[in-house]
């Protein structure tokens, strides 16, 4: 009974999932820049400089667009909300484990010469 709920469970999510990724990938290529050609800014940072202003969508170059998007091990954008985030941290607690094992076999080597 368990394994029937589970199955059932994990195949609707796959579904909305795939939904919700279709409809994202639809918003996102309708929506390009969050401000209008010729508005300023504010990034001025230094006293003398100044004030950038907003150009056309199509003077940036396409790879702007997808900086925000989140990144898998192999390069392409991760489907799904916050899974990605929590993956990441999980393979970053990882690579924390195995550097302070490597950090530890050292100082044991070092510590009996």
């Amino acid at each position: 009974m368990l394994r029937l709920f589970v199955k059932r469970s994990f195949s609707t999510s796959i579904k909305v999932l795939n939904a919700e990724v279709k409809v994202a990938s639809t918003i996102a290529s309708e929506i390009k820049s969050s401000c209008l050609a010729g508005t300023p800014l504010n990034l001025n940072i230094k006293k003398t400089g100044k004030e950038p202003i907003a150009l056309e969508d199509k003077e940036y170059p396409e790879w702007l667009w997808t900086v925000l998007d989140t990144k898998t091990a192999n390069g392409r954008a991760k489907s799904g909300k916050g899974t990605s985030v929590e993956e990441s941290l999980l393979a970053r607690k990882r690579q924390l484990r195995v550097e302070t094992r490597k950090k530890i076999k050292q100082n044991n080597f070092l510590s009996q010469i």
